[in-house]
Order: structure tokens, then C-alpha cells, then sequence
């Protein structure tokens, strides 16, 4: 394991890490209580986008997983 490094962070909108071969995408939200962060690693393709295009490749599906939370891994803030 070769741990996680921080690539990129916008405080409180999101943060980008890479774990191993993995790009992770973290979004903090505040509601519903007690506030998670919702946990997302990108596919291949999404990967090579952000390579090349860097944050703007990612903000849609930063909008949906702030309006879609159910739908990805909660980690709560408790």
C-alpha cells in the first residue's frame, strides 16, 4: 500500500487523491446531519479526462454526487 497522496483540493467543495493506482474523488456534505464525505473513485476513462482536463472533467459528477449521495459510499463525519 503505497498510502494516499492529496493531487488537488478546493476546501469544502472537494479533494482528489490518489491511492495506489486509484484516483479518488471526495465530496464534503454538511446535510444530512451529522455530514458525510461521499466517496467516489474514477473509472479509466474519467482518469485519463483528468488528466488532460483536470477539474472541469470531473465537475458533473461532483454535482451529482452532492444531489445523489445515496448512491455513492457515506462516510460519515461522526
Amino acid at each position: 500500500m503505497n498510502g494516499k497522496k492529496l493531487l488537488e483540493q478546493k476546501e469544502w467543495q472537494y479533494y482528489i487523491y490518489e491511492e495506489d493506482s486509484r484516483i479518488v474523488l471526495s465530496v464534503p456534505i454538511a446535510k444530512p446531519a451529522p455530514g458525510f464525505d461521499i466517496v467516489y473513485t474514477l473509472n479509466e476513462s474519467e482518469k485519463e479526462k483528468y488528466r488532460h482536463t483536470g477539474i472541469k472533467a470531473l465537475e458533473g459528477r461532483i454535482e451529482d454526487m452532492k444531489v445523489n449521495f445515496s448512491n455513492y459510499e457515506m462516510n460519515s463525519w461522526r
